[in-house]
């Protein structure tokens, strides 16, 4: 397996891209170096710059399929690792280490967004996650350890789509009028018709299936304005795999997004009306251009009871996503608490102006049930647990959503009339 390792020529230590200032940089001696200079460099020094080593021939032919083996340049050992992994550091040395002929085998990305978020930084993140996270079970809060961070190049797809769809409601507007003997109703009935189109551009979807969707959905969105163009460097000091979900596996969840995107801005159209729903749709899309880049994750395991709950954290953003379940136990006593909170203040309050009664201390507990969803609510929304997107609308072009077809049309109207009992005249 061929490999390259780029050194400083000045101290011969490794260089390591920094996404900040687009430099390669040694951290040994300080001296910054452009990407593009560093590989013509390397390639003047080295001919083809290609060493071959070859997996252990004692690992069975399926194994040999999924892992490959590649040699350190700088401390010579014999590394194992998994075979869509395009970049790499020596867990002895911490030499960064590309894979070239990984690049070469798949499909080579066009862009890449380089890291900000540095490695003490996302360490913090996720240090600080931990402080005040009421209903995150106590194992996660008690000797808590890292078990693993890394710096990941998540292999992403960037899809182009026009859309176009016409939707189709029923829709009602209701008037109540009262006399002195009748409560009338009015329900006046349309046929609302909408047609419209929407383009998107960069919608993205990860091409890993070891990355969840809910997790890098939630990571969303990367200013690909700051995108550069790829070029092996720019990964050195990063792990980076290939994609191994091919863009046609990607599509349909891109697809998805866009449809509901678009049903969502023609539904905002239809307003004015007591009741709106939706009797018939009509979809289509059309692919444009697709576009394969790396967006930068930081990846945080932990392992809690023999169980791995992952942690992630956008290299770009900072925007930090988990998996962790909520604390069912803690919920409860949160709840609880609120509640009770509420129905002792309610019942003091109540006591003191002497309006005790069976009617007043239901409003009381109905109170005392909202506080404790809503508490409990909150707390859960501090875990930012992850979720998947569901809309594309952040990614629609300017001008977002166009019209073709905006009709209203009135059907009939019915009227319903209800005679007012003398006893409800009379309260």
């Amino acid at each position: 397996m061929s490999t390259v390792a780029y050194k400083c020529p000045n101290c011969a230590s490794s260089l390591v891209f920094d996404g900040a200032s687009g430099k390669m940089i040694c951290h040994a001696c300080g001296s910054q170096f452009e990407p593009a200079a560093v590989e013509a460099m390397y390639a003047a020094q080295t001919g083809t710059g290609i060493d071959f080593d070859t997996p252990d021939e004692g690992y069975a032919a399926s194994d040999v399929a999924q892992m490959k083996a590649y040699r350190c340049k700088s401390c010579g050992a014999e590394l194992i690792t998994e075979g869509t992994t395009t970049a790499t550091e020596c867990p002895y040395c911490g030499s960064p280490t590309i894979l070239p002929d990984r690049i070469e085998g798949g499909i080579r990305p066009e862009l890449v967004v380089p890291f900000v978020i540095s490695k003490e930084e996302a360490q913090k993140m996720f240090e600080d996650y931990f402080q005040g996270k009421k209903l995150l079970p106590n194992i996660f809060k008690k000797d808590n350890q890292i078990a693993e961070i890394r710096k990941l190049y998540v292999p992403y797809w960037l899809f182009d789509c026009d859309a176009d769809a016409t939707i189709v409601y029923s829709a009602e507007k209701r008037r109540t009028q009262r006399t002195d003997d009748w409560e009338i109703e009015t329900i006046e009935h349309y046929i609302v018709n909408r047609s419209g189109t929407m383009s998107f551009e960069n919608i993205p979807v990860d091409g890993s299936v070891k990355l969840d969707n809910k997790i890098s959905e939630s990571l969303e969105p990367y200013d690909l304005t700051k995108a550069v163009p790829f070029t092996p460097s720019v990964l050195s000091g990063s792990l980076a795999d290939h994609a191994d979900v091919d863009a046609a596996g990607c599509e349909k969840r891109a697809v998805e997004r866009v449809e509901k995107s678009i049903t969502n801005a023609i539904r905002s159209t239809v307003t004015g009306y007591t009741n709106v729903s939706e009797r018939s749709k009509g979809f289509s899309s059309k692919g444009g251009k697709v576009t394969p880049v790396l967006l930068p994750v930081w990846l945080i395991t932990t392992v809690k009871d023999g169980k791995t709950y992952t942690f992630a954290i956008n290299g770009q953003t900072g925007k930090l996503t988990c998996d962790v379940p909520t604390d069912k136990g803690k919920a409860f006593l949160w709840g609880a608490g609120a509640f009770a909170g509420v129905m002792g203040i309610g019942a003091l309050i109540l006591h003191l102006l002497k309006k005790m009664g069976s009617g007043t201390m239901l409003l009381v507990g109905l109170l005392g049930l909202i506080a404790a969803f809503g508490v409990i609510a909150t707390l859960i929304g501090q875990l930012k647990q992850a979720s998947s997107q569901t809309s594309a609308a952040g990614y629609s072009r300017e001008g977002g959503l166009q019209l073709s077809l905006k009709q209203d049309l009135f059907l009939y109207t019915k009227t319903n009339r209800k005679k007012i009992e003398k006893q409800e005249q009379a309260s």
